[in-house]
């Protein structure tokens, strides 16, 4: 949106020093004068204060991206402030496996077969969530600093996905060996499926395999949708839309609110939010508001959609949380 604003005042820049000259023909004395114009200055300053005022506040914005490339002093050598910053956000994405090391150092089959399932399984969706929440982010804010998360939450994604299709292609106990294992079931096959996309994804995005893949590479990475909606076939065909009953699957929880303990119900109000941050109308009329210098106005509208997202996440967190510590005492919980 800046640079088009300060390709605007550009060209309009160019208007004012040319339209003087063609008032009227020098070689005509009689043609009456075209009235005096004001300055130029001022003109622009009339003329478009909305983009005056956008150019300002993109100029602002962009002093964060410049506050985190400065350096500061640590231990006798210099850090970068971005640097700091994205070890801090990116660090929690190795808890999941955290959680599943004490089992796979002591060869724990129960703690692999009874909760691997749900702490890498609720880890990989949440470094899904989290990998797909950074481009609303720069929507919102126009700050880039954080983008490289997006890849390392990729990553942590495929490392904690993967680590749980290996332990139940393992540790299940359905019949047909690992194929029946990983495939056997709809549901299952539908996660054997999202682990054979991911996999490539993560492997391309990087410099090396975009130059490769030249015009490919996009339309590549852009699998990661469908990793997306097949997690949403996985959730539905692994509980179903409707509420739990009895001590059932993942929405008896003893705290008298099913819905958002079932997946699927955590899954949707996480994406909306990040679905329609993604919408061309949508996109536009932020990038029109923050033009005008309204940005209040897209904080004060998107704040109820991403408190929805909040909510639901947090439900997957504290599935994490509550599989992981069961997972991590080698004391796993069959809830």
């Amino acid at each position: 949106m800046a640079r088009n604003s300060v390709g605007t005042q550009t060209d309009d820049a160019w208007a004012g020093y040319i339209n003087p000259r063609t008032q009227y023909d020098r070689s005509d004395l009689s043609q009456p004068a075209a009235p005096a114009k004001a300055p130029l200055g001022a003109r622009k300053a009339k003329e478009k204060p909305a983009a005056d005022h956008g150019l300002q506040r993109r100029t602002a914005k962009n002093r964060v991206d410049e506050w985190m490339e400065v350096d500061f002093k640590f231990g006798g050598s210099r850090i970068k402030r971005k640097a700091v910053a994205l070890v801090l956000l990116g660090a929690p994405a190795v808890i999941p496996l955290f959680f599943m090391l004490p089992a796979l150092l002591t060869l724990n089959s129960n703690t692999f077969a009874v909760s691997v399932d749900d702490t890498l399984g609720s880890g990989a969706e949440i470094c899904l969530f989290l990998c797909l929440l950074v481009t609303p982010a720069v929507t919102i804010t126009g700050q880039h600093w954080f983008v490289p998360l997006r890849r390392w939450y990729g990553i942590m994604m495929a490392a904690t996905s993967v680590g749980d299709a290996v332990a139940a292609g393992i540790t299940d106990t359905f019949a047909g060996g690992v194929f029946g294992r990983l495939a056997g079931h709809v549901f299952e096959l539908m996660g054997f499926l999202m682990v054979m996309l991911v996999v490539p994804v993560v492997c391309t995005s990087n410099p090396w395999a975009q130059k490769k893949l030249g015009k490919f590479w996009k339309p590549f990475q852009r699998l990661t949708y469908a990793i997306w909606g097949l997690l949403a076939a996985h959730l539905v065909l692994l509980e179903g839309f409707g509420f739990e009953r009895g001590s059932n699957g993942s929405g008896f929880a003893g705290d008298g609110d099913p819905i958002f303990h079932q997946r699927f119900y955590q899954y949707s109000a996480c994406s909306f939010f990040l679905l329609l941050l993604r919408l061309p109308p949508v996109k536009r009329w932020i990038a029109d508001r923050q033009k005008e210098g309204r940005n209040w106005l897209v904080y004060a509208t998107l704040v109820p959609i991403f408190a929805l997202f909040m909510l639901g996440f947090i439900f997957i967190i504290n599935e994490e949380i509550f599989k992981g510590i069961d997972s991590f005492t080698n004391n796993p919980s069959n809830e």
